[in-house]
């Protein structure tokens, strides 16, 4: 007859049978020992996805994490800038420079002004631009001020609202 007893050492076995065969599938998964304990399984595995890091990023299999964080920064600033139009070895305070340089130029251009000219200069000409289109749809000359531009506005919506309410 089965006691309490002798059931509680039947699933405490299970339980270290269920743990041995864990152990021994992840080991095996990491290349350690069929015996190896949860440490050495765990050291294998870091060494293993550390390895294939290193790999990822062009540095030695056995290159320690800090190596692997300067090659991948290095490799993240090379790439980032190539888009500013920086030396792929530059530090990131001219790489920042040259990216808000470029940025800022390409806008001037996009609205009509000169690649060095300062954000404020970019703004004079985007908010021309907006005068110039509003005051176009308003019926207003180019010449004229956001006050004349916003008066025949003004009109244009009331002759609307008013054709509005006589249909």
């Amino acid at each position: 007859m089965e006691t309490e007893k002798s059931r509680k050492e039947e699933w405490e076995q299970i339980g270290r049978d269920i743990e041995a065969k864990l152990r021994g599938e992840a080991a095996k998964i990491v290349g350690a020992e069929e015996t190896a304990d949860w440490n050495t399984i765990g050291l294998d595995l870091e060494s293993k996805v550390r390895g294939e890091v290193a790999k990822g990023v062009g540095s030695e299999p056995d290159a320690d994490w800090e190596s692997i964080g300067h090659e991948t920064e290095k490799d993240l600033r090379g790439t980032v800038a190539g888009w500013a139009d920086a030396e792929a070895e530059a530090d990131w305070e001219t790489i920042g420079h040259s990216m808000e340089e470029k940025i800022r130029g390409e806008t001037a251009a996009r609205v009509g002004g000169e690649p060095d000219e300062t954000w404020n200069q970019v703004g004079q000409h985007v908010e021309e631009k907006v005068r110039l289109g509003v005051g176009e749809w308003a019926g207003a000359a180019p010449e004229e001020s956001w006050k004349e531009i916003g008066l025949k506005m003004e009109k244009r919506v009331k002759i609307a609202v008013h054709d509005w309410f006589e249909k």
